[in-house]
């Protein structure tokens, strides 16, 4: 019975206290946290709504503070009693943010911000003016006669549905940005092998230059060489004729002295004899004409020599193709004067001066004045294009060639040749066209085509060009490629 007693006295003890450290807790739970201090604002003692800070570093419910200036009449900090004329307190977002944050954790509601308040009533937005398309409270109902309201739970989902129908158009513009960025990587890579191939074939043509350069330069410098010993032979052989003579005197001068110096009986004797002697029938030695080296001939106007030389080892195209401009389904000969249909579509930039899908190449050049004319070999081609067109021709889509488009050509399709107008106007030739001469003269406004074997006319366009034209070859889609004869040259010296 008493160890009963003792458990009972043990556990009422135990009991008090659980019970003091409770009411203790109670006490502690109802004094705010720090964190919740820290959070309020020193003139309502509430948590902060819409924050705002001072310069002086205070922060204060805006509604607070315009308050309290108003009622003192002056503005200055509530705390720190700086003056604060001219200062525009700024918004404390953050502050804001840790005290919704803070609410949150304790399940409290968190109060609509002025955000979500009408600027005009400050009462709640619960509407939405679809014309407007803004929210609205109940007190702006009379602003927004005739307009449809709806419930702001109702109108989230049509927003909403009405920016995805945007972002997807954004998606998909992002896309494309995605792929234009591609394309422009692939040129940069396409840029680098045209400047390594570029760079490779320049080495090569110049290191013929060079090649017939220095051979050019040991042909001459060896000439020069031959003549310098020709002329030092020459004078070798005069030096040694001349000796041969100088001896020749020294020896009678030095024999008819002697003999003038034998008695005067002898001497008178021999005189007849001395004196015939004593005459040099042998001519006088002169001056060699053209002993010198002719310089005139081995320097004059040497710079032009080599290079009337030079004409024979180079090539001259009065115009040449743009690999820029051909299609995907052309080839072209490395000194750009031939295009040739290609096996395959070529992995090649889409850039916008190139022609695709239709199967053509612009000349490098274009002409806004003067006269040109190249020859074009054409082969044996069942199918061709050829002449000038506009600079603004289309590149991107297919189109009609004719001269009322801006292209002005002439064209070989299933036998017949044509002339390019809208209808085509068909060319009665006499013989199959191996080579066609294209010329132009921007003056006149004429684009005229001839036969350059019979040296034959075959037609004329005449049109008033506007802007700069361009050479134009269409090959087809055949191997046989259609090449720029290159010119002759010719010097004209007045």
């Amino acid at each position: 019975m008493s160890e009963t007693v003792e458990k009972a006295k043990v556990k009422a003890s135990v009991d008090e206290d659980e019970m003091a450290e409770c009411s203790s807790g109670a006490k502690v739970a109802e004094r705010p946290s720090l964190l919740e201090e820290d959070l309020t604002c020193a003139v309502c003692r509430d948590l902060y709504r819409e924050p705002v800070l001072l310069t002086c570093s205070h922060s204060f419910c805006k509604g607070c503070l315009e308050h309290s200036w108003q009622l003192k009449g002056i503005r200055e900090c509530p705390v720190c009693r700086k003056r604060c004329d001219g200062e525009q307190p700024i918004p404390n977002r953050a502050l804001r943010n840790t005290c919704e944050s803070f609410q949150r954790e304790k399940g409290w509601r968190v109060p609509a911000t002025s955000e979500t308040l009408c600027g005009l009533h400050r009462r709640e937005m619960v509407l939405y003016c679809v014309k407007d398309e803004e929210p609205v409270c109940v007190d702006c109902v009379t602003l927004h006669r005739g307009h449809e309201l709806g419930p702001l739970e109702r109108e989230v989902p049509c927003c909403k549905d009405e920016l995805n129908v945007k972002l997807n158009i954004l998606d998909d513009k992002l896309d494309s940005f995605k792929r234009m960025k591609q394309k422009y990587n692939a040129t940069i890579e396409y840029i680098q092998s045209q400047a390594q191939l570029t760079e490779k074939q320049m080495k090569m043509e110049f290191e013929k230059l060079h090649q017939f350069l220095n051979e050019e330069e040991s042909s001459r410098i060896a000439a020069l060489r031959e003549e310098e010993e020709q002329k030092n032979q020459m004078m070798r052989e005069r030096i040694s004729s001349l000796n041969r003579d100088i001896t020749a005197l020294a020896e009678l001068i030095q024999s008819i002295r002697r003999e003038m110096g034998s008695e005067d009986v002898t001497f008178l004797q021999n005189f007849q004899s001395l004196k015939r002697r004593a005459q040099w029938t042998a001519s006088d030695p002169q001056c060699v004409p053209g002993a010198l080296i002719n310089v005139a001939k081995h320097l004059g106007a040497l710079s032009y020599k080599v290079w009337e030389k030079m004409q024979s080892h180079i090539t001259c195209l009065p115009v040449v193709m743009d690999p820029n401009t051909s299609s995907p389904w052309l080839c072209m000969t490395p000194d750009m004067a031939g295009v040739y249909a290609s096996a395959e579509r070529q992995l090649i930039p889409d850039n916008p001066e190139r022609f695709d899908p239709c199967v053509f190449v612009l000349g490098s050049e274009g002409f806004s004045s003067g006269r040109h004319r190249w020859d074009v070999q054409v082969g044996d081609n069942p199918k061709w294009i050829l002449g000038v067109c506009k600079e603004s021709v289309a590149r991107k889509r297919k189109f009609t060639v004719t001269a009322a488009g801006g292209v002005w050509t002439i064209g070989l399709s299933k036998g017949v040749y044509n002339a390019l107008t809208s209808p085509r106007t068909p060319l009665p030739l006499e013989r199959r066209l191996d080579k066609v001469r294209v010329k132009l003269n921007m003056e006149k406004g004429e684009v005229s085509f001839w036969d350059p074997v019979e040296k034959k006319h075959i037609c004329t366009f005449t049109d008033k060009f506007t802007e700069r034209v361009f050479p134009l070859f269409g090959p087809g889609l055949h191997n046989t490629p259609m090449a720029v004869l290159p010119a002759k040259l010719s010097v004209n010296l007045a």
